[in-house]
């Protein structure tokens, strides 16, 4: 079958400037050789037709977006546009052109900033150069989450249309993303806007804490599967050692948990203890590294088999896929290693996902890394839906990963409309 939205060359973990997509005998030979491969491959024929009908129906994005939703994004560049000219001229207007501030910047014997990688060089020199990154960031958001928008999309009743040009494995790990309209990388803000046809409503089925799960499983880690099996919150847990190593008091225990849950996806990505320090630092003001590297200390103390997995893959020539493991043509750093046996996961994952919610007929309309997107008529008993596609899918999943805590796995919201 021709895997028209999926790219071979990733798939088959070939280095870019490799082109084997014409080549079908090639293809066919790597895929009667290698188990994973051919299992991987698939998989991708599997949802095909998912993604084709996903890029058909599109999604649609409620006018009020472009109103309401945006508002604030201009109204914070009336304001830096307002301080830059005070600077450069003394008046307090909201008409900006960069010229001027060019001329400024000349005048005061300040070099010239075109790039934003000069403005950031500089940020130090005057306030007119952070004003202008500033300045810059809410420029490119509207650009792309505005006009790019208004110029790509189609007029319908409830709003603008939009339709991405939708690719998987447009990374090593298997993940599916949306080009052309960058749908895959949408402001969380935008959500509440996305609105459904009518007499229909949207719900987010999202796969919990995926990657920690997967980690989990793979590290054989016993202690962590079991909390996720007995419905415990891991999350809270990690935020019981953040209170002990630093200054109880500067976090609720809202604050607490989103910190040690940023601290957990930092620490197995690779963050270093530095970047960790200054992430957590923003909301514990007294934090220092030496806290953040107790915490480290004590967090693998208490999973030990974490760290030892995550070493293990990080020393090895071979990645791990949820088919078993591989030695890719393509060159990996030590933390892409550690990270893919944990992404490829979910990416297999989600896709297993699909194909349950197909096999049900239930139109998906958009895919988010570890969530997908339904639309479903508003008078449909969702609860009962959801739990019948929750136990096919653990099912396929327990095919493939049979010591995957799958307790609690799948969470469903509904979106848009609002």
């Amino acid at each position: 079958m021709n895997l028209k939205y999926t790219s071979i060359s990733n798939l088959l973990l070939l280095p870019e400037s490799y082109n084997i997509e014409e080549d079908e005998d090639v293809v066919q030979s790597i895929l009667k050789q290698h188990k994973v491969f051919n299992e991987l491959h698939k998989l991708e024929e599997s949802i095909q037709t998912v993604l084709a009908s996903i890029e058909e129906v599109g999604l649609i994005v409620a006018k009020e977006w472009f109103k309401r939703g945006l508002k604030q994004k201009h109204v914070q560049m009336r304001k830096i546009a307002t301080e830059i000219n005070q600077y450069i001229s003394g008046r307090s207007s909201d008409h900006f052109e960069p010229s001027r501030l060019h001329e400024f910047w000349r005048r005061n014997h300040l070099p010239i900033a075109n790039s934003f990688d000069s403005l950031k060089r500089y940020r130090n020199l005057h306030p007119t150069y952070q004003l202008m990154m500033s300045y810059k960031n809410n420029q490119n958001y509207l650009k792309m989450w505005e006009q790019s928008l208004l110029e790509k999309g189609a007029v319908v009743d409830q709003g603008i249309l939009l339709k991405g040009t939708w690719k998987s494995f447009s990374s090593y790990t298997g993940r599916i993303t949306a080009r052309n309209l960058p749908l895959t990388s949408m402001p969380s803000v935008m959500r509440d806007y996305i609105v459904p046809s009518t007499g229909q409503q949207i719900v987010s089925l999202d796969l919990d804490n995926a990657e920690l799960r997967f980690l989990a499983h793979y590290a054989e880690c016993g202690s962590l599967k079991e909390q996720f099996n007995r419905g415990i919150d891991v999350h809270a847990e990690t935020a019981k050692l953040l209170r002990r190593n630093t200054a109880e008091h500067e976090v609720n225990d809202e604050q607490a948990r989103k910190l040690a849950k940023q601290f957990t996806y930092s620490l197995l990505y690779g963050a270093g203890r530095q970047t960790m320090t200054q992430i957590m630092e923003k909301t514990i003001h007294s934090i220092t590294n030496a806290d953040v590297v107790a915490l480290i200390d004590e967090f693998y103390q208490l999973y030990p088999e974490l760290l030892a997995f995550l070493e293990e893959r990080a020393d090895s020539s071979q990645l791990l896929t949820p088919f078993g493991e591989i030695e890719p043509v393509a060159k990996f750093t030590r933390t892409q290693k550690k990270n893919y046996a944990l992404q490829a996961g979910v990416s297999v994952a989600i896709k297993l996902l699909m194909t349950t919610l197909a096999e049900h007929d239930i139109k998906i309309i958009h895919v988010l890394h570890d969530e997908v997107w339904i639309l479903l008529k508003k008078e449909m008993n969702l609860d009962n839906l959801i739990k019948q596609v929750e136990e096919a899918f653990k099912k396929k999943m327990k095919k493939i990963f049979p010591e995957l805590p799958t307790n609690g796995i799948l969470t469903k919201e509904k979106l848009g409309g609002n």
